[in-house]
């Protein structure tokens, strides 16, 4: 048999094998056996994680949360209910080098909601909305205490057309000075 044809009855075997569901997964499980475009070595340091914390919860439907990169696709929340006190988890993400943004899926009802990335608080505030659908957080709550625009990063961006709200990490565009490549 030729190598390819080889090659490729062992990706069906891993992707069988891994239990992948959707396109997402089928990229993670090749990327877990250094196959693809993000099977590079990844630096742990390099890794964005995002915190939600969702305190005071009211709703008499429910609340879905998500958050959303090119390397690691849509994760979700799950359904939040009335009975639930408190809410906090937290997404491994991928790189910064990369498109990550969140969104509201389904928010009929209010809550305290705290965004961190990598430890930073980025966004805080008390957020109210009785619709279901995507809308951004920004949208849902008129007077944030922290709601972070600008800096080195991390900090959020609202691109226009869009019911998303990016996390954007300063880069430099300029090339890598001494002989020092940057990811």
């Amino acid at each position: 048999m030729k190598m390819t044809h080889l090659l490729g009855i062992a990706l069906v075997a891993i992707v069988v094998a891994t239990g992948a569901s959707s396109c997402c997964s089928v990229k993670r499980g090749l990327t877990a056996y250094g196959i693809g475009p993000d099977a590079e070595f990844q630096n742990t340091t390099e890794s964005v994680r995002v915190t939600l914390i969702l305190r005071n919860i009211a709703t008499s439907y429910f609340i879905r949360w998500k958050v959303a990169s090119d390397q690691m696709c849509t994760q979700s929340s799950g359904k939040i209910r009335q009975d639930t006190e408190a809410f906090e988890q937290t997404w491994d993400v991928g790189r910064p080098t990369q498109d990550i943004w969140f969104w509201w899926d389904t928010f009929y009802g209010e809550a305290d909601a705290t965004v961190l990335v990598n430890n930073v608080v980025v966004f805080d505030g008390h957020c109210v909305h009785f619709r279901e659908g995507e809308v951004r957080m920004i949208d849902t709550c008129s007077y944030p205490r922290v709601y972070k625009r600008f800096g080195m990063g991390p900090y959020l961006r609202e691109p226009l057309g869009f019911n998303e709200t990016d996390i954007v990490f300063a880069t430099s565009k300029l090339p890598p000075r001494f002989g020092i490549l940057d990811n």
